[in-house]
């Protein structure tokens, strides 16, 4: 004996019911439980969301990276300014400024500057700080070139152990 199932005489009745509108029951319970590609619209509703979100996770991650590479290349030019070295023949900035924009960050970054600094006025002796600030902006939308951006800064103190012979200073 089942417990939940209706009674014949109540099918009998559903199925007259059917019958009267003009639909077997069979057709009726098949017709109202169709759902196909409701999935497929569902999805449809919700990837441009995800998509969003997805290109704004990547984008959140290259320009972390770019600030990461900003304050790496201050603390290198920041090594090399305080033992009075250059290792081109361009100045100590332009260097690192080349040294900053390789492969993607030309397409993500407006070109920044690198500037070296001595925060003491006066003479520039052995001891002295030396400040190494490296800026450049991060365009948030770069498919647009347009839309908000953030300003990233990388800095770098460090005190000479040589006379510098270079200018203190921005890259053009």
């Amino acid at each position: 004996m089942h417990l939940f199932r209706p009674s014949r005489s109540r099918r009998r009745i559903s199925r007259r019911a059917a019958r009267l509108q003009g639909v077997s029951s069979t057709r009726s319970r098949s017709t109202a439980c169709a759902e196909h590609g409701q999935a497929l619209v569902e999805f449809a509703l919700i990837l441009p969301i995800l998509l969003l979100v997805l290109f704004g996770i990547v984008q959140f991650g290259l320009a972390l990276n770019s600030a990461n590479d900003a304050t790496h290349v201050a603390n290198e030019v920041a090594r090399y300014a305080i033992i009075n070295e250059n290792p081109s023949a361009k100045s100590l900035q332009e260097w690192g400024r080349e040294q900053l924009y390789t492969n993607y960050t030309n397409a993500l970054n407006t070109p920044g500057k690198v500037c070296i600094r001595f925060p003491n006025a006066g003479k520039h002796e052995i001891g002295d700080p030396v400040l190494v600030e490296v800026t450049s902006t991060t365009n948030w939308i770069p498919i647009l070139q347009a839309g908000p951006s953030t300003v990233l800064k990388g800095t770098a103190y460090m005190r000479l152990e040589a006379t510098p012979t270079y200018t203190e200073g921005c890259n053009p």
